[in-house]
C-alpha cells in the first residue's frame, strides 16, 4: 500500500468516526456544560479552593488565573526539560 493511500485512508477513517461521534458526544459536552447540578467530587473541589460555581467570573480573577496557570506549566516545562535526560524512555543524551 502506497504512503499516499494509507493517508487518505486514515483520514477517511478519522471523518467517518467523527461523524458517528459527534451527536452523542454533543449531546453528552451539552447536557454536562448546560447542568445546574454538580457532583460530589466538583462540590469538594470548589469548597477546597473557595469558589463559587453559581456566580460568573470576573476579568480581574480570569486574569489572575490565566497567569497563576501560565506560571506554573512555565515551572513545569522548565523542570520537566532539566531532568529529561534521567526520564524512562530517555535516550541518554547529554543535556
Amino acid at each position: 500500500m502506497s504512503p499516499v493511500l494509507a493517508g487518505v485512508l486514515q483520514l477517511l477513517a478519522l471523518v467517518v468516526a467523527l461523524g458517528l461521534a459527534y451527536r452523542p458526544l454533543g449531546d453528552y459536552m451539552a447536557a454536562v456544560y448546560s447542568s445546574k447540578k454538580h457532583l460530589r467530587v466538583e462540590r469538594w473541589i470548589y469548597k477546597s479552593v473557595g469558589a463559587n460555581p453559581d456566580t460568573e467570573m470576573r476579568w480581574p480573577a480570569y486574569l489572575r488565573g490565566v497567569l497563576a496557570f501560565s506560571a506554573v506549566s512555565v515551572v513545569f516545562l522548565y523542570l520537566l526539560q532539566r531532568v529529561q535526560g534521567g526520564l524512562p524512555g530517555s535516550l541518554g543524551f547529554a543535556s
